[in-house]
């Protein structure tokens, strides 16, 4: 069988070592698997309404952040890991909130473009500014005064930004990953200097045991997804700390798990695939 695995253009290059895992653990279960980039891909109507311009695949692993190209194939009765709806959610930060709402989180307000001349005032900060749908720490700031908060806003412009307050606990977060909805590890990230803890960025590594708290929260998370038909095939739950406990500060559609490899003999990419043969054996494949 064949399968795609798709990567946005910026990100290919810098993720080949899981592209090889995961196409060696394919083959060993009867997988051949083919990189597409994104921008290789050309929808339209052609004799059916959902058409792209190549052979379609059996089925996508889904390294890409546009739900347009998620539910594309999914329409075409081709299986998306991770499905549309999960990418939907994930890759706004302003709907991830909205869509976890009563769980722990922290304060944030959500900043339109016309919101952007319109500074907080003098008591919220310190603050924390970042792209509604940014990943990695892109263009994250922390900032101290309306200066600094009007020179991070305009890095963003004209994308949509969130400003949030910051955690009582900073220098550290927590990175839970989900296969197919069970936790089968996390990562604890501390910054080496200042409030970024992003392993690409410096931030060090160790494995970490959750604690009842954290497995608990955890599992509130993977369950809201499950409900909404947003299981979380292949995912990371990141946590932050606050007056003294964890809060969610995000779900990673498009997870990295080099520092997984790099402090456990976990094989995340095995697990994946076993989770999809698993998924597939009890939802065969229709193409239509």
């Amino acid at each position: 069988m064949h399968c795609w695995m798709i990567y946005e253009d910026t990100d290919y290059n810098a993720n080949q070592d899981f592209v090889s895992l995961v196409t060696e653990e394919g083959l060993k279960r009867g997988f051949y698997v083919s990189v597409v980039l994104s921008s290789q891909l050309h929808a339209g109507i052609h004799g059916h309404p959902y058409t792209f311009l190549h052979k379609n695949p059996d089925l996508v692993i889904s390294r890409q952040r546009n739900h347009f190209i998620s539910r594309r194939f999914e329409k075409m009765g081709i299986p998306v890991f991770n499905n549309a709806n999960v990418c939907e959610i994930c890759n706004d930060k302003r709907r991830t909130y909205q869509f976890l709402y009563g769980l722990p989180m922290l304060k944030s307000d959500y900043m339109l473009s016309s919101d952007a001349l319109t500074p907080p005032d003098k008591s919220a900060y310190p603050l924390v500014v970042k792209p509604a749908c940014g990943h990695g720490g892109d263009r994250v700031s922390l900032v101290r005064d309306e200066g600094q908060w009007r020179i991070a806003i305009e890095k963003i412009l004209p994308q949509p930004a969130i400003q949030q307050q910051i955690a009582s606990h900073s220098g550290c977060d927590l990175r839970v990953y989900v296969v197919f909805g069970k936790i089968v590890g996390s990562v604890m990230r501390k910054a080496q200097d200042g409030f970024m803890c992003n392993y690409k960025r410096g931030g060090r590594v160790s494995l970490h045991n959750l604690s009842t708290r954290e497995y608990s929260l955890a599992n509130d998370v993977i369950n809201r997804f499950l409900a909404a038909d947003a299981p979380l095939s292949f995912a990371g739950i990141d946590f932050l700390y606050h007056q003294g406990g964890p809060v969610v500060s995000e779900v990673e559609d498009v997870v990295g798990s080099r520092m997984l490899y790099q402090v456990s003999d976990i094989n995340i990419a095995a697990l994946f695939w076993d989770g999809i043969l698993h998924t597939l054996e009890r939802e065969p494949i229709t193409q239509n």
